[in-house]
């Protein structure tokens, strides 16, 4: 039975290490911005720490039972409450091994999860495994800390307590603080995991806690990773320091763990909020003007309601041989009609908005823009989603073609249309939607290409619908920097730019979809996959 347990709380050792190791993975993701994706194989890996304090146990058993016959079977009849006193012959031993047990598990353990850490993040790989490590210690360190001050002062505030129950060779005393110890840190860590996975990334709800608010977190464990030892030196009244000692004993897992969980997660809340609500306002901007858009439309298909009736009309001209009339009247007709019809068309009702109104944009400020291909049959996306992917990413482009323009007309838009390259109409050159290949309406179709520019494919594969979208660069851009998820961005505004390019990875992963970047010192392409229904 005794054995039973030994092992049983070995186990659950190694499970709360494990737990551990995902609490910082999902730290690292929720409040440090760092991209994560969880996925079962990772959770799976976690139990190599259970395999590896295996194989060790089993090899040190071989190794003491090779060098040391005698004192393997002291110990396979020594029971687990049993206490190994100096006195006893095999008692150096015994604490030589144990020490390297102590010291090849603990190095070992943090070697794996900083390999496990290596293979978790999908950028920066040796720097976000390095801080993770650290974290790891640190959270390792200050829960096992609180642990063992909560013990000291619920046994009377007396330190001796805690040394008997770390630094002897058995006994029921080391068994008891190990029991308490696992179970206090189960609890902890699987609450945390709970928080964290269900409460925050689960939900999408990232954000980057600032320098400031860290480095007050940080001050606050220090503090209280130190006070608490300070009185075991005072000398009290037997029953006053009792009583301290269980007043003390229960505020130390109030003060030291819920404060600092309320006070991240109280600055995570307002930090989501002024974020979400930026957003908010961008996106409702951007609907409010698609409506618009839709709203003409519907204005359009009216009007062609009527064409009937006016080739009606034309028709019964030419009968009565009012030829120059109904001439007349036909280019009229004709003229209205082009005008009238959708200058873009990509196959996504959604898709055909945004980019038509992304292209009035860039035709404001003078830049060339060029559509090729369709999405047959649509994106089977969710309308916001798809607002969030492709407006963000039209406007990143904008935004960097923009430089590029000469400074007369980046302070005057509204000329820069008429002096740069307008938006040809959509009936001199309708798009095909029967194959995704086939050629789309191009804009902006002059023998030189501008300076500033903006491109817009769109082909298919056997699974993927590839939407690539390309514009002209002043410099090479850092892709690796560019898709960080602490949210890089060009922009004097960094509190709020910079998250687009994460939304438009969070919104296509949503989909399983992929998010590629390029670029060159002239250009920047980004790509984006979506999965064909």
């Amino acid at each position: 039975m005794e054995e039973v347990l030994s092992y049983g709380l070995t186990f659950l050792s190694d499970i709360n290490f494990m737990l551990a190791m995902l609490v910082v993975v999902l730290v690292s993701a929720c409040f440090l911005g760092r991209y994560v994706v969880i996925t079962r194989k990772m959770v799976i890996a976690t139990l190599g720490i259970l395999a590896f304090q295996i194989i060790f146990i089993i090899a040190l058993d071989l190794i003491i039972k090779a060098v040391n016959p005698d004192m393997y079977k002291y110990l396979d009849n020594v029971g687990t409450f049993d206490y190994i006193t100096e006195d006893n012959p095999y008692y150096e031993g015994i604490a030589l091994y144990s020490a390297i047990t102590s010291i090849v598990i603990n190095s070992g353990v943090f070697i794996y999860a900083f390999i496990f850490y290596l293979l978790a993040y999908k950028e920066k790989r040796f720097l976000r495994s390095v801080e993770s490590t650290i974290c790891l210690y640190l959270l390792y360190y200050y829960v096992n800390s609180m642990v063992q001050y909560m013990y000291v002062y619920f046994n009377g505030g007396k330190y001796e307590v805690l040394e008997d129950a770390l630094y002897t060779l058995g006994g029921k005393d080391k068994w008891i603080y190990t029991a308490v110890a696992v179970g206090v840190d189960i609890v902890v860590y699987v609450a945390l995991l709970l928080i964290l996975y269900f409460g925050y990334f689960k939900k999408k709800r990232f954000y980057v806690v600032r320098v400031r608010d860290r480095i007050l977190f940080i001050v606050w464990l220090v503090i209280f990773s130190i006070f608490p030892a300070m009185p075991f030196g005072i000398e009290r009244v037997e029953d006053k320091y009792k009583m301290l000692s269980m007043i003390f004993g229960s505020l130390i897992p109030v003060l030291g763990g819920l404060a600092p969980i309320l006070l991240i997660m109280n600055a995570a809340e307002k930090n989501l909020k002024e974020k979400n609500e930026y957003q908010e306002t961008y996106l409702t901007a951007e609907l409010e003007y698609i409506e618009r858009y839709k709203h003409s439309q519907e204005e359009t298909r009216a009007f062609r309601h009527d064409i009937i009736n006016n080739l009606s009309l034309t028709q019964m001209m030419l009968e009565e041989g009012k030829t120059e009339d109904a001439n007349e009247h036909l280019k009229q007709l004709l003229g209205n009609v082009r005008a009238l019809s959708p200058s873009i068309i990509t196959g996504d009702e959604m898709l055909d908005c945004i980019v038509a109104m992304k292209a009035d944009k860039m035709k404001e400020r003078g830049i060339g823009f060029n559509l090729d291909g369709v999405v047959d049959g649509g994106l089977h996306m969710k309308p916001m989603d798809v607002c969030s992917i492709f407006a963000n990413a039209l406007d990143n482009a904008i935004e960097a073609s923009s430089k590029l323009l000469p400074d007369s007309k980046k302070a005057n838009t509204e000329n820069a249309g008429s002096k740069k390259a307008n938006i040809e109409d959509a009936g001199s050159e309708k798009a095909n939607i029967e194959d995704a290949g086939s050629e789309n309406s191009n804009i902006d179709k002059e023998d030189s290409k501008p300076s500033a520019w903006v491109d817009m494919n769109i082909r298919r594969t056997e699974k993927f619908f590839v939407i690539k979208i390309a514009n002209a660069s002043s410099q090479m851009v850092d892709v690796e920097k560019l898709f960080m998820s602490s949210g890089y961005t060009s922009k004097k505004d960094k509190e709020h730019h910079g998250f687009g390019l994460r939304n438009i990875r969070m919104a296509v992963e949503e989909y399983d979809g992929l998010v590629k970047a390029e670029s060159d010192e002239n250009s920047f392409s980004l790509s984006i996959m979506i999965p064909r229904k």
